[in-house]
């Protein structure tokens, strides 16, 4: 006898075979595609003494904001979804990765020390030490920051930058 078709069983095999593919592909078909991260723009922060006044200044892709002339402390508010914030001084040389910077900082450049202490807080605090050399610093203002107010076209003045 020659058979012409499909038996029972065999049509209810694969449909079993394809329900089984469906249940696994489900979760895959209903869901949506993760939006992508808001990449921040890169940029940074200076808090310097330009003489006896304490000035600060964002740089944002490559767009400087005018100096300011602040008293007392400099503030620096960290954009969101940065991961990692570099800090770095020459004349006080010094250069520190910090992961996560959320909250806003103040801060005080007085001579040759930097103090950081964060808005609000009188008992946390933060002071710049020695970990490198004032000519390793220069040169590297130098290559990534030539237009920095705190390199100053290599006369470098006190004071940190905080880049991002």
């Amino acid at each position: 006898m020659v058979k012409k078709g499909f038996s029972l069983v065999e049509a209810l095999i694969v449909m079993a075979i394809v329900a089984i593919l469906f249940a696994c592909a489900s979760k895959v078909i209903t869901t949506r595609p993760k939006q992508n991260k808001q990449v921040t723009s890169h940029g940074y922060f200076e808090c310097y003494r330009d003489g006896t006044s304490l000035k600060q200044r964002y740089v944002r892709d490559g767009a400087a904001e005018p100096e300011r002339v602040v008293s007392g402390h400099c503030t620096f508010k960290p954009p969101s979804g940065v991961a990692f914030f570099s800090l770095n001084s020459i004349i006080l040389p010094y250069s520190e990765f910090q992961p996560n910077i959320t909250r806003t900082l103040q801060i005080q450049v007085l001579g040759n020390s930097i103090t950081i202490h964060p808005q609000g807080s009188s008992t946390e605090s933060y002071d710049i030490t020695l970990n490198d050399n004032e000519e390793n610093m220069k040169n590297y203002f130098n290559m990534m920051y030539p237009d920095s107010k705190l390199y100053n076209n290599g006369n470098p003045r006190s004071g940190l930058m905080i880049s991002w």
